[in-house]
């Protein structure tokens, strides 16, 4: 979804530099879905027997057996292209009055709406093309490559991949379609009857087959994320040939027309043949100064041919690439001979005025250079020339710092593709020492995200952290605030080495060893009888091998370069790592066996949203310090921020355990009403976790563990106020319970609870 975000920020970039400066955000147009849903219930007929639910069902049950998808293989070419143009927006009194008007004011009003009309009568603000071959293997092997492509003003392939991903629907293929990263209902589905009105609209007969043209909609009253539009099915096997599709709502501030036509094939499978979507920005457009009040809205146009499809030649394992969608571009003549081939019709006079148009000005504005630039900003750093800025280095709180201030450095492609290098250092303003590390990285095969990364820092580490290889943290997910709460630090100075490659489609492999010097900077003493001496600063030396694996069936990964992208598994994400410590390698104090283990799990239901399962698991086999042992994920702050993988109501540093288990739900009912302009989502949560300590005596520290079960619930009302469709907030109470109440008259009982206030961007799901 961030990539959706990034593409639509640099498209309105381009849109205002043809165009006006002075943008601002107005209100979300419902006309036309609502003119559609008009239209549908004019010609309802409310009786008590439906003729369009036997088709319905009969079509549901053969959605399988019909589609493409029940080849065992197949294979086809697609030629894609993607228009971005400006909608003009102005009500009838004001045109009227500005074009009949013999007012010099008008009259340079209608100048300029004159010039606006004519600059979008031949150009258009963006075009591109593209050319795909596509493969697929049951079960669920896919495999998409751009082998041409021409973009005005860009040569980077990236975002023909983009639209290669944006075209992926197929209302065949799922229950539940992904379109632009948010997943809807499909009409022709298991259970559909339970939740959508079917209308049958007309019947066509011919002699050798019938053709059905059904209207869908919602049920009144029902919630969830649903289309509205009509599909043509035949009486031939009862397959669809035709839909049309427009989202029930528009929360997003966009809306879309999707329209799809499948044909049969002589093997009466049907392949989708052709593909339509158009995409209005309703937040987001340009006001044209002294026109009287013309608005122009970006959209996007786009279009998909399908033709050499192929479902008898036998597929091999080299037709397939390792990611889902990737490019591999021929040369610049055998591109354009492809796209001379199979682009449907000779490009449009409009067309083609704007790739002249749009090459002459990315000369001199560096289009690619830019587009480089926001693909290295999706990985949180600033480019400034051959360096990246790392935003996360700027600026740290904890209770051991309270502020740090420093700066992190480091090369990016510009300078080489196959070695990067650079560091990290910061101040701490309360313990005024300072924290510094550096890397260096070689690249070693690109297509496998192979990498060897060699580090040293000293710096400070959480007490009982786990690092994980697939953490991907951001602003939203709360880790960031998670730690500000630490109160528990030690100081590393470690030297290591990872490396990193990618060893299936679907798994990752990673390896690392690390020699480490620490030392607490919190009292504690470890292995001793407890006393009332004075407590100190605990040091000790570790050395350990890591090996870890990362399984995501059935995950999308797809991009160009180095910028890979990751869609939303719909099967469980497994991350397993081993640590062996060795004693004696370089003074290094213990040996021991440590084992981490996080589940992540998205499941999407039909009407009553989706739920977000994570569960994180560690064992360790001996006696060590608190440092290598296990915290929680604790969230607590009497009023804080909220975030998804972490307990709302638990302390920082209130438990430590060598064995635990804990879980984390999140069950998202999604929009509670259909009103377009406040429809909360109400968030239940549930947080559960059980651990122990065999050596608790050894440890001169105060902490709990988790025999009897730690348990906490909560609510989250997300969306209560949402500023132009780009930044949500709302808020959220929980509260503890169970063995680990905390117990008066120690605490009051408001201590058991925590309030939240989230905040989020509406395009993440």
């Amino acid at each position: 979804m961030i990539f959706l975000r990034v593409l639509v920020n640099m498209l309105k970039k381009i849109f205002f530099l043809f165009l006006f400066t002075g943008v601002f955000y107005g209100e979300v147009f419902t006309q036309s879905i609502d003119t559609l849903r008009g239209t549908l219930r004019e010609v309802e007929v409310k009786t008590k027997y439906n003729p369009a639910i036997p088709v319905i069902k009969k079509a549901i049950q053969n959605r399988n057996q019909n589609g493409q998808f029940s080849n065992h293989h197949f294979s086809y070419t697609s030629y894609q292209s993607l228009i971005f143009t400006g909608n003009m927006e102005r009500d009838s009194v004001s045109i009227n009055k500005v074009l009949h008007s013999k007012d010099t004011l008008l009259a340079i009003q209608d100048t300029n709406y004159l010039k606006t009309v004519h600059f979008f009568e031949n150009y258009h603000i963006f075009f591109m093309e593209t050319v795909t071959k596509n493969y697929f293997k049951k079960p669920a092997k896919s495999y998409e490559k751009v082998v041409a492509h021409r973009t005005a003003g860009l040569k980077d392939p990236l975002i023909s991949i983009y639209l290669a991903k944006l075209q992926e629907i197929n209302f065949y293929e799922r229950d539940m379609l992904d379109i632009l990263e948010s997943p809807y209902v499909n009409p022709v589905s298991q259970y559909a009857l339970t939740i959508y009105d079917y209308c049958l609209l007309e019947k066509v007969i011919s002699d050798s087959d019938t053709l059905f043209v059904i209207s869908f909609q919602p049920k009144k009253g029902a919630h969830f994320k649903s289309l509205t539009g009509k599909i043509w099915i035949t009486s031939s096997h009862y397959a669809f040939t035709k839909i049309e599709a427009y989202p029930f709502d528009k929360e997003l501030g966009l809306s879309f027309q999707l329209s799809q036509e499948y044909e049969k094939q002589p093997n009466n499978t049907y392949f989708l043949k052709d593909m339509f979507v158009r995409i209005d920005i309703f937040n987001a457009g340009v006001g044209v100064a002294n026109s009287g009040g013309i608005y122009l809205r970006p959209v996007m146009l786009s279009e998909k041919r399908i033709s050499d499809i192929d479902y008898e030649t036998r597929l091999r394992a080299r037709d397939f690439g390792f990611a889902d969608i990737d490019e591999d571009l021929e040369d610049e003549a055998t591109q354009k001979t492809l796209l001379e081939t199979y682009r449907p019709v000779p490009l449009t006079e409009k067309e083609a005025n704007t790739l002249v148009l749009m090459d002459s000005i990315a000369k001199l504005s560096k289009f690619d250079r830019k587009l480089e630039s926001i693909k290295i900003l999706i990985t949180g750093k600033i480019p400034i020339s051959v360096f990246n800025i790392d935003l996360n280095q700027i600026l740290y709180f904890n209770s051991t710092e309270n502020v740090r201030l420093g700066l992190g450095i480091y090369t990016n492609d510009r300078l080489s593709k196959i070695v990067n290098f650079g560091g990290f250092f910061g101040y701490g303003f309360k313990d005024k020492t300072w924290k510094w590390g550096g890397e260096l990285g070689f690249n070693v095969m690109r297509s496998r995200d192979f990498k060897v990364v060699l580090n040293y820092y000293s710096t400070l580490m959480e007490n009982g952290g786990t690092q994980y290889y697939d953490r991907g943290y951001t602003l939203f997910s709360g880790e960031f605030y998670r730690s500000w709460l630490f109160k528990r630090l030690y100081r590393s100075n470690a030297l290591g080495v990872t490396v990193q490659s990618r060893l299936t489609r679907w798994l990752t492999g990673y390896a690392s060893t690390f020699y480490s010097k620490n030392e607490t900077v919190f009292n504690y003493g470890f292995q001793h009888s407890l006393s009332d001496d004075a407590l100190t600063p605990y040091a000790f030396d570790d050395y350990y091998v890591k090996v870890g694996a990362r399984f995501a069936f059935r995950e999308r990964y797809w991009g160009a370069d180095q910028y890979y992208f990751y869609s939303i598994s719909p099967f469980p994400v497994i991350t397993i790592q081993y640590s062996r410590g060795i004693k004696g390698v370089w003074n290094s104090d213990f040996n021991y066996n440590r084992i981490d283990l996080k589940v992540k799990y998205r499941k999407d239901w039909k009407i009553l949203g989706f739920t977000n399962l994570t569960v994180y698991a560690g064992y360790v086999d001996c006696l060590l310090p608190a440092p290598l042992l296990f915290n929680q994920r604790a969230g607590y702050y009497s009023i804080g921020l909220d975030g998804a993988d972490q307990f709302g109501a638990m302390r920082a540093d209130e438990f430590l355990s060598d064995t635990y288990i804990s879980v984390l739900i999140r069950h998202n009912f999604g929009r509670m009403t259909q009103n377009k302009k406040f429809s909360p989502r109400f968030i239940f949560c549930q947080g559960i976790a059980f651990g122990g300590l065999k050596t608790r005596n050894m440890h001169d520290l105060d902490f709990s563990t988790m025999e009897k079960g730690y348990f906490e619930s909560g609510l989250v009302i997300d969306d209560l106020l949402v500023i132009k469709g780009l930044l949500s907030f709302g808020v959220g109470t929980f509260v503890r319970y169970g063995p680990y109440y905390l117990p008066k008259p120690e605490y009051k009982t408001i201590d058991n609870f925590a309030f939240k206030v989230s905040f989020r961007v509406p395009f993440e799901r």
